[in-house]
């Protein structure tokens, strides 16, 4: 009898019942990882060898990817395990499972200004230094323990950006400026929310003062912070991708669009397969559409109602390109004639 696998525990204990706070000798750290302290130690000091570097455009970007391969990988997927295990605050919502760019934009309805920036640089500024010093003082690790954690955790002296461990671990390290950021939210009476590094804030109200003693914050991080900007509620403001205005969330324009080239494409397919295939595209992005705006609110019970039209024209689509290729099938296979046989 086939069992299905129970998923992972996922943030069950604060910060100071994680295993590595109960100040671990470079053995049990080893054990924790899957790994001899001797392989760990030799991991370390050719971690090159388990290194790819490369540069790719992400996001309208060009990024200089190093990212670890084979054994180090390994080493960085069971340090994420464990560090996920970890309670986050109620502000952060990536990386967070089970929270989306819905959940960060719905945080933010109904307010009059909103302020969102974001600070420049986010992993490739989280130096080893801050990795090691999160270690020592936050977590209690012995020097000797924090420094090997180092040294297999970052890439070039900084946080890698292509590691799986880089997300939690950087918000983990930085979470100290972030609790602060929380507080001069919360004082204001503020809402705030944050992804990845993108932070935005709204309320009735947002005072200059708040921009001010939030950047003088991150700066003493020995961060930087950029695209700062003021945003009112009278016209869509785009949070994470999505739009809020008022008490209503909406799509983003090109999502929008995608729809309305699918429908053109539809409208163009000349046989039942190419019209299925279509439909399919409609309802994949219909429904996202749904989920982002509501299923109550007017665009959301419009996107049902195409849903649901979609969906018995497909079936009947994907009947009749069955039909067809039976029938193509056949017809192919019939045997020639008596006198179309040359012999």
């Amino acid at each position: 009898m086939r069992h299905s696998r129970k998923p992972h525990p996922y943030e069950i204990y604060g910060l100071e019942r994680s295993p590595f706070a109960q100040r671990p000798t470079q053995r049990e750290v080893a054990d924790l990882l899957g790994e001899t302290k001797a392989d760990l130690i030799r991991l370390a000091n050719y971690k090159d060898q388990f290194i790819v570097r490369r540069r790719e455009n992400i996001g309208g970007k060009d990024r200089d990817l190093a990212y670890p391969v084979s054994r180090l990988r390994g080493v960085h997927e069971r340090l994420k395990f464990h560090l996920n295990k970890v309670q986050q605050p109620s502000y952060l919502f990536s990386p967070r499972k089970k929270r989306s760019q819905r959940d960060n934009a719905a945080l933010h309805l109904d307010q009059d200004q909103y302020l969102t920036m974001d600070v420049k640089q986010f992993y490739p500024s989280t130096t080893e230094e801050m990795v090691y010093r999160w270690f020592v003082d936050e977590l209690g690790l012995f020097e000797d323990v924090a420094g090997l954690l180092t040294r297999l955790s970052t890439i070039d002296g900084k946080a890698s950006f292509g590691s799986p461990l880089t997300p939690v671990l950087c918000t983990l390290v930085h979470r100290p400026l972030f609790d602060r950021i929380s507080d001069i939210c919360g004082h204001r009476g503020l809402r705030h929310s944050l992804w990845v590094d993108d932070l935005t804030i709204s309320g009735k109200f947002v005072p200059g003062q708040v921009v001010t003693s939030i950047r003088e914050v991150i700066r003493q991080r020995g961060l930087r912070s950029h695209k700062i900007r003021y945003r009112t509620g009278n016209r869509p403001v785009m949070i994470t991708g999505i739009g809020v205005v008022g008490r209503d969330l909406l799509a983003p324009n090109s999502l929008n669009l995608r729809i309305k080239q699918y429908w053109q494409d539809l409208h163009d397919a000349m046989t039942a397969e190419e019209r299925a295939s279509c439909a399919q595209r409609l309802l994949s992005q219909l429904g996202t559409v749904r989920h982002i705006v509501g299923t109550k609110s007017n665009v959301g019970q419009r996107a049902s109602d195409q849903m649901n039209m979609l969906k018995q024209k497909r079936d009947k689509w994907i009947s009749e390109a069955s039909q067809e290729a039976s029938k193509k099938s056949a017809d192919e296979a019939a045997p020639m004639e008596h006198e179309d046989i040359p012999f």
